[in-house]
């Protein structure tokens, strides 16, 4: 099977997997988040490793999933806001390890761990608060469960990386970021905006809880900031001297590889729509 079947099978059966789990509702939300998290963790930790440091791998991973399923229950309304103060002494965790741990790194160990926690952990946790619709926050008018947003956002991500890939490989000639990514380049990027904007012009069409100008919105922090969470995962991957940040998907790599843009996108979409309940 050539390596572009690998791709392209694989990149169907995540598509699926996600329009399966984001449309199955809360609980199928935050099975997804969780599995994304726990292995995204994984991941990260084990990249690190390669390149010679310890990072807390056991106790990040249980940390940084127990914040993801503490904030998931949060966002869907089953818990209320005093359980966020479980996150504080989660956090703390890492640090305890790592003191009877009495390894010759201590604070780049913590550092590392507590790193994946707020790269991977936190941004796939806030996947969940995109599935509510901005209201005003009156107690007789709160959003309810939807996933056209969050479906909206990965239509967007998925259609800007892949124009900008079809793109720069037949327009490419001016390097983005060559020192991080070699391969990224200015025309790539333009042309994976120019349909990314697209996008969400014909989103807003089908999915209205948002009007056209904040999908445009949305579409311009997917273009600048999904671009550069790829970028950041690159120089990451660079740093550590591997191609790919695992090998769970055929033909994408690893979890980190295909949700790259999600991890940097994400938060910076969650402030706008909640900057849009107020």
């Amino acid at each position: 099977m050539s390596e572009l079947v690998k791709r392209a099978l694989t990149g169907v059966l995540i598509v699926l997997v996600l329009i399966t789990g984001i449309c199955s509702g809360q609980l199928g939300l935050i099975v997804l988040v969780l599995l994304l998290s726990i292995m995204g963790l994984w991941e990260f930790y084990s990249l690190v490793e390669t390149g010679g440091h310890r990072p807390l791998k056991i106790t990040g991973v249980f940390s940084g999933t127990a914040i993801t399923f503490i904030v998931s229950l949060f966002s869907h309304g089953f818990v209320d806001e005093n359980y966020l103060v479980l996150i504080v002494p989660l956090l703390s965790i890492v640090l305890l390890v790592e003191l009877f741990r009495r390894s010759d790194n201590p604070i780049v160990n913590t550092g590392i761990t507590l790193l994946g926690v707020f790269y991977v952990a936190l941004p796939f946790a806030l996947i969940n608060f995109l599935a509510y619709p901005p209201v005003q926050q009156e107690s007789d008018n709160m959003a309810q469960y939807s996933p056209n947003i969050l479906l909206g956002f990965f239509f967007l991500l998925w259609t800007n990386d892949s124009f900008a890939y079809l793109f720069g490989v037949k327009l490419g000639k001016r390097k983005l970021y060559e020192a991080v990514s070699p391969k990224k380049s200015w025309e790539g990027s333009f042309g994976g905006a120019l349909f990314c904007l697209g996008c969400a012009y014909l989103t807003s069409q089908y999915f209205q809880e948002l009007q056209l100008f904040q999908w445009m919105v949305i579409s311009a922090l997917v273009i600048i900031f999904g671009t550069l969470g790829d970028l950041v995962q690159s120089l990451f991957k660079r740093n550590m001297k591997v191609k790919d940040s695992g090998t769970i998907l055929p033909g994408h790599g690893g979890i980190l590889d295909r949700f790259d843009g999600v991890l940097i996108a994400i938060p910076f979409i969650f402030a706008y729509l909640e900057f849009l309940k107020h």
